[in-house]
């Protein structure tokens, strides 16, 4: 089954935590049954723009804040290196003393999730 899961306003703000080569956690109020396929494309830091796009399923849900733990699938060799990308650049940011650092997460920027396929 194919349906639209998310066509956020691109101006709109969508925590994201615990972003890893494996994973992330998305901080949504309705989060879709574990065992969910969904496709991610989400921009992290506005100034200077790093665009994600893969492939995941919804393997946990995060009560505290409300969201879904979803592992990485199908994710290319090109789409690794924009996690590590993005990882590295999170890091360097981290020794920065910015107003961005009292934020928990990194905020996604026009977050489009499409579910794929659920299992009931």
């Amino acid at each position: 089954m194919s349906a639209a899961f998310s066509e956020a306003d691109p101006r709109t703000t969508t925590p994201v935590s615990d972003l890893s080569e494996t994973g992330c956690c998305v901080h949504i109020g309705s989060a879709l049954p574990v065992g969910s396929v969904i496709d991610l494309r989400f921009t992290v830091f506005p100034d200077e723009p790093i665009l994600f796009e893969g492939r995941g399923r919804v393997v946990r849900h995060c009560e505290d804040p409300p969201g879904m733990g979803v592992e990485f699938v199908e994710l290319d060799e090109s789409a690794r290196d924009v996690v590590r990308k993005i990882m590295l650049r999170d890091e360097a940011a981290k020794r920065l003393p910015t107003l961005a650092q009292r934020h928990v997460g990194l905020r996604t920027h026009g977050l489009v999730a499409r579910l794929v396929e659920s299992k009931k």
